[in-house]
């Protein structure tokens, strides 16, 4: 009766938490929980998705804890449910005696709030983990998106570079390039066939360029152009194309020069005496037909007629190679072939022929000029164009 009584009073309307729940951090009455019989399908399916391939992003992952989390509270509110029936069951029965033994539903009340507790932490375990787990792929993606984009980068600035070099080049690269190959070709024309006169046109044809260009990084350029064009200007310029002209003509009358002729001496008057017998008269006959004379210096024989031929041609050769050693402007060699000529001149042709002499005089003129000229060094501006323009593509 004060069992039922005690039941109805308006303070135990609504029942207390048997299991304490208030006491635990962080759960109140409607805190989740975890069945021990729904606790091993949640742990397979956790173990499950670990195996499984990892997501390629964290979707996927948020999907599933939330799923977990709806199981876990779905749970523990079955197992809030089975307790107050418990308490409630409990509370009808009749109370027992004080030095009896306490009843089982205590002891199974406090192993379902172990369990429950249980649950909790291994809710809270899970879920951290989970956390991590998404973390961890949210920074591998990142990761991922990051090597794409600068592999994306790299691509793209490949591409670019390419598509420059493929592209044509300005006007501007084009002039350097026209200023580029004049400069060389000047070089090579002083250089190798020290024609001054060409390669001083072809520098005053670069800087002409260079002054349309009107490139102030181009200054060195120009000055190092204007020492190399007033030092060319300075050079003595020797007439080549006249010089061989000169030569070319003197071989046209070669055919024509005499050869020298042998000389002849009379023989003395003979003395013709009133007194002189015979024997004085064969004396001189004999004296006649064998004459001795000593010749001073040296003697020079006579060619023969037929003879005259080879004489020609080993002059008109010795002017031809006196010709190409004035185009090449080899000095040594200018000068033997044109002395070799004047000495075979005077040795076995008239000197008393008037074209004799004149062919002498002209190349005795001719030997006299002096074809090794120092010439100037015109690579200072080339490598001025290569520092300030770059090196050519």
């Amino acid at each position: 009766m004060n069992r039922d009584s005690d039941s109805d009073r308006p303070g135990d309307a609504e029942p207390r938490d048997p299991l304490g729940l208030d006491d635990e951090p962080g759960h109140g009455p409607g805190g989740e929980a975890d069945d021990p019989s729904d606790r091993a399908p949640a742990a397979a399916g956790a173990h499950t998705a670990d195996a499984g391939p990892r997501p390629r992003s964290g979707r996927l992952l948020g999907v599933l804890a939330l799923l977990l989390a709806l199981a876990a509270a779905g749970a523990a509110g079955y197992l809030y449910y089975e307790l107050i029936h418990l308490q409630r069951a409990g509370a009808d029965r009749p109370a027992p005696a004080a030095d009896g033994p306490a009843p089982a539903s205590a002891a199974a009340l406090e192993a379902l709030r172990e369990e429950l507790r249980d649950a909790l932490s291994d809710v809270d375990r899970r879920l951290a983990s989970l956390g991590t787990a998404e973390a961890e792929a949210l920074a591998a993606v990142e990761a991922r998106q990051a090597e794409a984009r600068d592999a994306l980068a790299q691509s793209l600035r490949s591409a670019i570079a390419e598509a420059a070099e493929a592209a044509p080049p300005d006007s501007r690269e084009w002039r350097l390039a026209e200023v580029r190959y004049l400069l060389r070709i000047a070089n090579h024309r002083l250089l190798m066939e020290r024609d001054v006169s060409g390669a001083l046109r072809l520098l005053e044809a670069a800087d002409t360029v260079l002054t349309d260009l009107d490139d102030f990084g181009l200054h060195e350029v120009r000055a190092r152009l204007a020492d190399e064009i007033a030092a060319l200007e300075s050079v003595a310029t020797t007439d080549l194309q006249g010089l061989f002209l000169r030569l070319e003509a003197a071989k046209r009358d070669l055919d024509e020069l005499p050869l020298r002729k042998p000389a002849f001496t009379a023989a003395p008057a003979a003395d013709s005496a009133a007194g002189d017998g015979v024997w004085a008269a064969i004396q001189r006959q004999l004296a006649n037909l064998v004459r001795i004379k000593r010749l001073e210096g040296e003697v020079k024989p006579l060619l023969a007629p037929e003879e005259a031929v080879y004489l020609e041609l080993n002059l008109r050769l010795m002017l031809e190679r006196a010709q190409l050693a004035a185009l090449r402007e080899e000095q040594l060699m200018y000068e033997e072939s044109l002395l070799t000529a004047l000495t075979w001149i005077e040795r076995y042709l008239d000197a008393d022929a008037p074209a004799v002499t004149r062919l002498h005089d002209e190349l005795e003129a001719l030997a006299g000029v002096d074809l090794a000229r120092p010439l100037p060094d015109v690579s200072g501006s080339l490598e001025a164009l290569r520092q300030a323009a770059g090196p050519a593509p």
